[in-house]
């Protein structure tokens, strides 16, 4: 398997956006996710604000140009979910584009909470992607979600999936999950950290068997210390795959 993206998950206000933007530019594989909700990133919030800011910093500079990606929770995520529509608070994010009109955020993950996933609309959920044809769309697989899932492949929605069994709490799983889906794209997450990523990425590589299959891989809870995003530990997390990488 080759590595496509090494994701760094939940950077918040209290980080400075140069030290953002240099932890992105350490290699093109490094994405930088923001989790967005209602309850800390409304338009007015500190996050709100911060993200705005590293958005057109990242649009305006091209010597600050990153992956970015959004992780959509909460009641925005059933607004798109359970009615495929992108609600207003959030709505600019997905509007700001480089000039030749690619997206600034390339790739938008929507944590579905089991209620949220019972109640998808699939027809409008998929005419939202298909519309959004630019993006790349990302769902959790897990067993709150994977009939929604399971659903879309058979409309024939594309998106790609983040095998995460803890649902986002950040524990590891017994054992990573074979592919579900033979053309999709797809990734992994649950307890990855600095210190094991190259131990997990050989497990992972176990089951995905493939030598040229693109995945990746995303840590967030492990990157922080005293609850907040440490840009030491994401630096050294991001370094560790990237060794991972160089020698297989």
């Amino acid at each position: 398997m080759q590595l496509k993206y090494i994701t760094c998950s939940d950077p918040r206000e209290f980080n400075d956006i140069n030290d953002i933007i240099k932890l992105g530019q350490i290699s093109p594989l490094v994405e930088i996710a923001i989790q967005s909700h209602p309850s800390k990133m409304s338009p007015g919030m500190p996050r709100f604000q911060w993200f705005e800011e590293l958005v057109l910093r990242v649009a305006s500079d091209k010597s600050s140009k990153i992956n970015l990606a959004m992780h959509i929770n909460r009641e925005y995520c059933d607004s798109i979910c359970r009615f495929g529509k992108i609600p207003t608070e959030i709505k600019q994010f997905f509007d700001f584009t480089y000039e030749n009109g690619s997206p600034i955020i390339q790739r938008i993950q929507l944590n579905m909470p089991a209620d949220t996933a019972k109640k998808v609309n699939i027809r409008k959920l998929s005419e939202l992607i298909a519309a959004d044809s630019k993006r790349e769309f990302i769902f959790q697989y897990n067993d709150e979600t994977k009939t929604a899932v399971q659903n879309m492949y058979k409309m024939g929605t594309c998106f790609s999936v983040l095998y995460d069994a803890s649902g986002g709490r950040g524990m590891s799983p017994a054992a990573w999950q074979k592919p579900v889906f033979a053309n999709r794209f797809q990734g992994y997450s649950g307890g990855i950290s600095p210190a094991n990523v190259i131990k997990n990425l050989d497990d992972i590589n176990s089951v995905v068997w493939a030598k040229k299959r693109p995945i990746w891989i995303d840590a967030e809870g492990r990157l922080k210390q005293y609850d907040m995003f440490n840009i030491d530990l994401a630096r050294t997390y991001i370094n560790n795959a990237l060794a991972w990488q160089k020698i297989r």
